[in-house]
């Protein structure tokens, strides 16, 4: 792909038109709807679009995370949804960056904004322990939450598993998590930024079985904005970014139907063959040059890129060093696409960019796929 003009095997592409990010930090001192405003501002400013000539606008937060019902009230209107349509998606910023794709493909709106906002009401200090309660409450009443199961308790559980079975060594994933983090240590979001190796992986704090910190995704706030517009707006663009060519999304089962420890990337799975389907994508392990991918432990890194067809392509893996980089909760979709894009415009082509919400790590996540061209 070298302009506007899509691939001819494409459904439905939608151009990105600008994409910005506020500074990825442990914890940030602004308050939601500064976030939002900053992000949204900065995207609308690169994309050359006034805000009142959005169609739609689409935020990812969460109620629980942000400390106050409906708190989309409060953000609103820094999402440019003020006098305007918009509504909020409670899950990962993938997903509201696919309702914004589709309301321009359904010829609904022009021009669209995606923004998640992510920064709890919580101290870093005190936030793991915050969030695990709150996964806790997400679970089952009578069976699960009893038991204390959490997302952490969860990944730690197919963690071992993996080990148990043979697949992977604890070394192994080190290793993997150890590269990772030396991968994006250099990059402009990350928040992990000394090189480690595979040892002091093993050193860091455990957390849950076999699992350490410097195995989990690195916990950062912040806010990331997308707007995407029709092919005959981005013809009077400033200079779009990529197009976004396939999308699609899936839901995993319920703890009791075991899928969450056999089949971690079923969601991932369903949601990669519609973004295929829709990007006309037949061969991805050839076609896709890189993928963002968010593997919340190394153990789930090889079923995630085995559902995303991706696991003996060329594709560079997660260049940016992937949530063991950065992970800013539920904005993290709207990263790994700004990732993606970044990769893009170095290197041409196509790349990928997946997200899951980690509420309860592998039981009835939503996973997202992207597939995004260079332009």
């Amino acid at each position: 792909m070298t302009g506007l003009n899509p691939s001819a095997t494409a459904q439905d592409p939608v151009p990105v038109l600008g994409i910005a990010a506020t500074p990825l930090v442990v914890e940030s001192d602004a308050v939601l709807d500064e976030l939002v405003f900053d992000a949204v501002s900065q995207a609308l400013r690169e994309a050359g679009v006034r805000k009142q000539e959005l169609g739609l606008s689409v935020t990812a937060s969460l109620d629980v995370y942000d400390g106050r019902s409906i708190s989309s009230g409060l953000t609103n209107a820094a999402s440019g949804g003020y006098l305007a349509q918009s509504y909020r998606i409670e899950g990962d910023a993938g997903q509201a960056i696919i309702a914004a794709a589709q309301a321009i493909a359904a010829g609904d709106a022009d021009l669209a904004v995606a923004v998640g906002v992510y920064n709890p009401e919580v101290s870093a200090p005190d936030r793991r322990a915050f969030l695990q309660q709150i996964s806790n409450l997400g679970f089952e009443p009578h069976f699960d939450r009893p038991v204390g199961l959490s997302a952490e308790t969860v990944l730690g559980l197919h963690a071992g598993h993996v080990i148990d079975s043979g697949e992977l060594t604890e070394d192994e994933l080190a290793e993997i998590a150890a590269a990772e983090i030396n991968r994006g240590a250099a990059g402009p979001r990350a928040l992990r930024t000394a090189r480690v190796t595979a040892a002091d992986v093993l050193a860091s704090a455990p957390v849950n079985g076999p699992l350490r910190e410097l195995m989990l995704p690195a916990e950062s706030t912040g806010a990331i904005a997308v707007v995407l517009g029709s092919l005959a707006r981005a013809r009077r663009a400033l200079r779009p970014r990529a197009v976004l060519t396939g999308w699609g999304q899936g839901t995993s089962d319920t703890t009791a139907g075991g899928q969450w420890l056999t089949d971690p990337a079923a969601a991932t799975r369903r949601a990669a063959q519609e973004a295929y389907r829709r990007a006309g994508l037949d061969g991805p392990a050839e076609e896709v040059g890189a993928v963002e991918l968010t593997a919340p432990t190394p153990a789930l890194q090889g079923p995630v890129l085995d559902a995303l067809r991706l696991a003996d392509g060329k594709a560079e893996v997660t260049p940016s060093g992937g949530v063991r980089s950065s992970y800013p909760g539920v904005a993290n979709g709207a990263l790994r696409l700004l990732e993606a894009v970044t990769w893009l415009e170095h290197n041409g082509g196509r790349a990928v960019a997946h997200s899951t919400d980690l509420l309860l790590g592998t039981v009835a996540d939503t996973a997202t796929v992207l597939v995004v061209e260079g332009v």
